[in-house]
Order: C-alpha cells, then structure tokens, then sequence
C-alpha cells in the first residue's frame, strides 16, 4: 500500500512535528477501586509511553463517564469520579483500612459500572465531610487558593450540582420557576442555603485539579502533551446551558426548541440527534464569541490541545425541531451556525492554536476555508476513509499531510483487528484485494502494516487507540468501557509502541 504520496505541498500547520501517541481514556486504565484514576496507573503509562517513544496522549473526557460526551460535553468542572483514592491516602485524607473496606465492598458488585461509580461517589462525599479535619495546614491553604483562583465560576457550578442533589437529580428545567430561569437575588440565596453542599463540591474539584495537574506537570516533563475531545454541542441539563440560556434553543421554561444532528447519508444509518440544544449563533456572535473564548481557554488551560469534535457545526449544521408531532429527524434543516470570525477572534484572545479540527461526517467550503486559513490541524480516520459510508472529510492515506492527526481507529469506529474480520463484511472490494494481496489474509499482519505504512506516511502525527497496539477486538459501544490489564502490554506491544514513535 503506497501511502506516502501528497497533494498538498504547500502545508503550513506546524502543531505536529512527525510525532506519535495513544488514544486511551483515564477510567480504561488498571487500578483496585473500580475504574481508572487519575493516580499511580496514570504515572506508570505515561513512564511508558516515553519509553517507547510517544509524544502525545489523546483523553476523550474528563468531564463525564457517559457514552453521551462523544457528542455533548462541558467544560467546567472535572468529573470528581477519577480522583485518585491511592493519593487521596498520600495527602492523609483516608488511610490504608478505609480503603480495604472499600475494595472489600467492590468485590460484591463484579464489574457493575453504575454501583462502582455510586460507591466511589459516596467514598468521594465523605472524604470532603472529613477534608478540613485531616487536611494539613498546606493543602487547606492551597484549597483556598483554588477558591480564590476559579471564583468566577466555581461556585455557580457547585451551586448547579448543588442544587441536582437537592431535587432528587431532576434536570434544572423542572426546578421552581425562579431557579429554573437563574434569576440573580434566588442563586444569591440558594449558595447562601447550599453553602455546606457547595463547600463539598468545591473541595471535590480542588482535590480533581490537584491530581490532574501532577499527571500533567509529570506529562509534560517527559515531553509529552495530552490532548482532549470537546464536542462543539453541551448537554441540555447543563451547567453552560443553565447559565447561559440566551444562547441556546430554549425557551421560557427552559425546554429545548431545536436540537443539532447529522441527516442520514453522512456515514451514518440514519439520522442522529445530539443531546445537546442548538446555539442562537446570531446572540453568541453579538456577545463577541465570549462564550466560546471562555471555554476554549478553560479547556485549554488544563491540556495541550484541544480536539473539536462535530467541528463542522461550528460553520453548518442540521437543525431538528423539538415541539413536533411525530419524530423530529423527519423535520431537519440545514442551516448556517457560525463562521471564521469565530476562530479570528479566539485566536486573537487566546494567543494559541491548539486546536484540531475534527469531523468524521460532515465538511463545507466555510469550514475547509477557516482550516487552511487558520492553518488548523485536521483528525482522519482510517476506517473511515475505506469505508463505503466515508464521511466527505475523510481522505485517503496518500493525501495526508502535515496538518493531519492520522488515527487508526478511534471511539467512533471499531477497533483495527474488529474492522477487519472479515474483510469482505466491511470493506469495498478493491480494498479487500489490496489487503488480502499485501497481508496473507492475516488480520494482524494488517494491522502492522497499516502502522508501518501511516508512521512512513506524511501525516503530522499518528495516533492509535491502545486497543488496535495490543490487537484486541473492541466495538465502538465498548470502547469507551474497556480496560486494559498491565500484562497485555508486554515485549511485542512494547515493540509496536517504538515503532509507532520511529517517524
């Protein structure tokens, strides 16, 4: 397969310097207490990453658990859950029987995702109960320090956790009228009634930045930078669209009038619907894009690059109707969203680049023209390039450049060795041939080659889930729930790596 040709000879996206990396979520690492933590297990992988020669590692969230973040995220607030309970025992918050007592408590829920996740949840409660009493005398004062630091919106967004708990979890559009619409003089009385809860919260979010910033700081000496999806659309039931209900597609008792989706065609079955409440764009541009500078520069202060997911939207989208009879994928539009001024402006502000631009369905001349413009790095997918439902995005192998950030697979596809039993199920003919010719019919031979062939390519950086280095089948519905084991990534994973990283 000769993948090493180009079209583009005059490529000035300099974000990527021929390097390699990992795609692997934090709860998809090793650890005793349920999930993976930001902790121990994190140091030790990246310790091997830079061993073998890696420069990059791709985190899809560190928001939330849910499927759901491959489409809606937000950008405040990390998700407390990953808290690492090994240096929650360093820092004396619990101590070594606590946490036997809790992996004895694990033991009788299997590998039951949603009652480990209430179980750490209720250890998480009660080690911020205890937070002043055991803390020492530095770390209270560099919680203090964190309170003073994200004022601007860590209370409002502990007040919006806050305040879930109190009704029973319900979304914020059913609250009483005078919270549901964020009314100034009800949140000054609620933090004021919240305030233990809120103090709670706000502990919980120090104790995620201090541990994310060890794994960070610890990242980035190695030389190493992470890199982390933000999908364009937030939640319905969330902390921006609460805050900020102007923007958005809600109305006066906050229920969503149109939602954003892809129409059938776009390398999908059939239309799909994304969670999240389209933006007034025109309001958002009145606002000189403040909402997007503000969380493009949170996201970008707590990793090194920022994957825009459904980057598209940002210029075009499908637009569904909500308040309709029937199903409202019968009703989508196209309609236009946002433009180049958008990135003028937060590259203006935000003085940085950092930003891929990816899209594994859509594209249009906006967007092509915003990316070559703000010379933007770009995500491929391989098995989307091969596929004959490829979205317009996705170009061939020969055609990568240096602005592109080459994956073999990601979250939205199955894993390499999955997508290829057999060949004949997934891929067009010609492609099959290729491979049964270049490849003996092995589908681990393929996979090897395929690396090979994208390391000696052209492509800025290539990137590779853990799953398709250690040759596993994985689907793209597991994908986000795989863990691996420390014993699968032995010599010949190790191998794969450091030929992954000799570009």
């Amino acid at each position: 397969m000769n993948w090493t040709g180009s079209r583009y000879v005059n490529d000035r996206c300099t974000l990527f310097q021929r390097e390699s990396g990992i795609l692997l979520d934090i709860p998809s690492l090793p650890g005793g207490y349920g999930i993976g933590e930001i902790g121990p297990h994190a140091l030790k992988f990246l310790k091997i990453l830079h061993d073998t020669g890696q420069k990059l590692w791709h985190i899809v969230s560190l928001r939330t658990l849910h499927h759901e973040r491959l489409y809606t995220g937000t950008s405040y607030g990390g998700n407390t859950l990953l808290i690492s309970f090994a240096w929650l025992r360093d820092d004396g918050l619990v101590d070594a029987e606590e946490l036997l007592q809790f992996k004895e408590s694990l033991e009788k829920v299997a590998d039951h995702r949603e009652t480990i996740c209430d179980l750490r949840r209720q250890f998480l409660c009660n080690v911020a109960e205890n937070f002043e009493k055991r803390a020492s005398k530095a770390l209270i004062t560099d919680f203090l320090a964190f309170q003073k630091y994200h004022r601007l919106w860590l209370y409002k967004f502990s007040l919006f956790q806050s305040l879930k708990e109190e009704f029973g979890g319900t979304p914020w559009y059913t609250w009483p009228e005078h919270l549901r619409i964020f009314d100034r003089s009800a949140i000054e009385v609620a933090q004021k009634q919240l305030v233990e809860k809120i103090q709670k919260k706000n502990i919980l979010q120090f104790l995620f930045m201090r541990y994310w910033k060890r794994l960070r700081d610890e990242a980035n000496a190695l030389g190493i930078r992470i890199i982390l999806t933000v999908p364009v659309f937030v939640l319905h039931d969330s902390y921006e669209v609460w805050a900020n209900q102007s923007l958005f597609f809600v109305n006066s008792e906050g229920k969503m009038t149109a939602v954003s989706g892809l129409p059938s065609g776009q390398g999908i079955h059939s239309e799909k619907l994304f969670q999240g409440p389209q933006y007034r764009w025109n309001r958002v541009k009145e606002e000189q894009y403040k909402f997007w500078v503000n969380r493009l520069r949170r996201e970008l202060q707590i990793v090194d690059i920022a994957l825009l997911e459904n980057f598209h939207a940002m210029f075009q989208c499908c637009e569904f109707p909500v308040e309709v009879e029937g199903d409202p994928r019968c009703y989508g539009r196209w309609v236009p969203t946002g433009d180049q001024h958008l990135f003028a402006y937060v590259f203006e502000v935000l003085q940085t680049k950092n930003i891929i631009a990816s899209d594994i369905h859509m594209s249009c001349p906006k967007m092509e023209y915003s990316m070559r413009c703000y010379e933007l790095a770009s995500a491929v997918v391989l098995p989307f390039c091969f596929s004959d439902k490829k979205g317009a995005t996705q170009i061939f192998p020969q055609y990568y450049t240096q602005r592109h950030i080459a994956y073999t697979s990601n979250y939205f596809s199955d894993s390499l060795l999955k997508w290829l039993k057999p060949f004949d199920d997934h891929l067009p003919m010609t492609m099959y041939r290729e491979l049964q010719c270049d490849a003996d019919m092995d589908p681990h031979h393929v996979i090897r080659n395929i690396l090979s062939n994208l390391c000696q390519g052209k492509a800025g950086a290539v990137m590779t889930p853990l799953q398709d280095i250690l040759e596993c089948e994985c689907d793209s519905d597991a994908f986000l729930s795989w863990r691996f084991r420390w014993e699968q990534i032995d010599d010949a994973a190790k191998a794969r790596l450091s030929q992954l990283s000799q570009r």
